[in-house]
């Protein structure tokens, strides 16, 4: 259960170190100038795209976004304060959310705090972050007001498209407009899906570890009985009864103890998806219990022979 908790944490935090964008996100290249309010626009009122989160991400200042979103999306972890509210994207003024590392630097006169961006002062809703330290810590997220939307060339941001549910590319393209439109994974995006064993690699291999630990256990457990399987073929067991009598009692306590420890650590942890946890577990259980038959058959067998 810890190891899969720390895979979370771990996925966790190269989400938050990627402006929370999930790894289905693309990145939009658009084919002629369009503003950034023709581009919001757009993805509204289209019937096929549909709760999205895009970014604007300045290329001079990486830690810049102007964010616009639709229908349900991605929420980041917020310390304090509020994200953007469906109505926040209609607005005439602009306001932010900031990362953690802003807390302190934010101006609050009476009721409202604001953060002091380029000789203005911006509304700042609240604050995002987690108990973990991530990139995200030091972003900007501004949501721009309809007046200065429609001023700013869209292509002269970084364009990132992210869905609730992933997004078809071709309908992203078609919809946009796009004269290119590509999945972060492949070039641009920090965890791509081809290195997420590298990312977990460490995780990955303690669990290994463990299931090579359980294995030796087996192994022992086998080596520790010789002298009772010799006693009980001596007087008489059949190989084929003894085999099965002892595979029933060594699946009564492997399969005990997997599902008390699978209980405990559900209690002492939280996962967003136990369904890897319930998958390595099963499937030890199951590989385990081949071994064990495996491996006592041939001692039996051996024995067996040798009386």
């Amino acid at each position: 259960m810890f190891l899969f908790v720390k895979i979370q944490q771990k996925s966790l935090i190269i989400q938050l170190d990627n402006h929370n964008l999930s790894a289905a996100a693309y990145h939009v290249t658009l084919s002629k100038k369009e503003t950034i309010w023709d581009v919001t626009q757009t993805i509204k009122k289209s019937k096929n795209i549909k709760d999205v989160q895009i970014h604007f991400q300045d290329k001079k200042n990486k830690h810049l976004t102007y964010f616009y979103g639709t229908g349900s999306f991605g929420v980041p972890p917020m310390i304090n304060g509020n994200f953007f509210g469906t109505g926040t994207f209609d607005s005439e003024v602009e306001v932010a959310v900031v990362g953690k590392n802003y807390e302190k630097k934010l101006y609050e006169p009476k009721d409202q705090e604001y953060l002091k961006i380029d000789n203005r002062y911006v509304p700042v809703l609240g604050v995002m972050g987690d108990k973990y330290s991530s990139q995200l810590d030091k972003q900007i997220f501004i949501v721009l007001s309809i007046e200065k939307s429609k001023r700013l060339i869209a292509n002269n941001y970084r364009i990132i498209v992210d869905g609730k549910k992933a997004l078809d590319k071709n309908t992203l393209k078609s919809v946009l407009g796009a004269k290119q439109v590509e999945h972060l994974a492949q070039k641009h995006f920090l965890i791509n899906q081809d290195s997420w064993i590298l990312d977990h690699f460490q995780e990955l291999l303690m669990l290994f570890a463990l299931f090579v630990l359980l294995v030796f256990g087996v192994i022992v457990w086998i080596i520790s009985n010789k002298k009772r399987y010799r006693n009980l073929l001596d007087e008489g067991k059949e190989p084929r009864q003894l085999l099965f009598e002892e595979w029933e009692f060594f699946v009564l306590l492997s399969g005990l103890g997997t599902v008390f420890g699978v209980m405990a650590g559900m209690f002492i942890t939280e996962l967003n998806n136990y369904i890897p946890l319930l998958i390595y577990n099963i499937s030890s259980f199951i590989l385990i219990n081949i071994i064990y038959i495996l491996l006592l058959r041939r001692r039996v067998i051996s024995m067996n022979r040798g009386q």
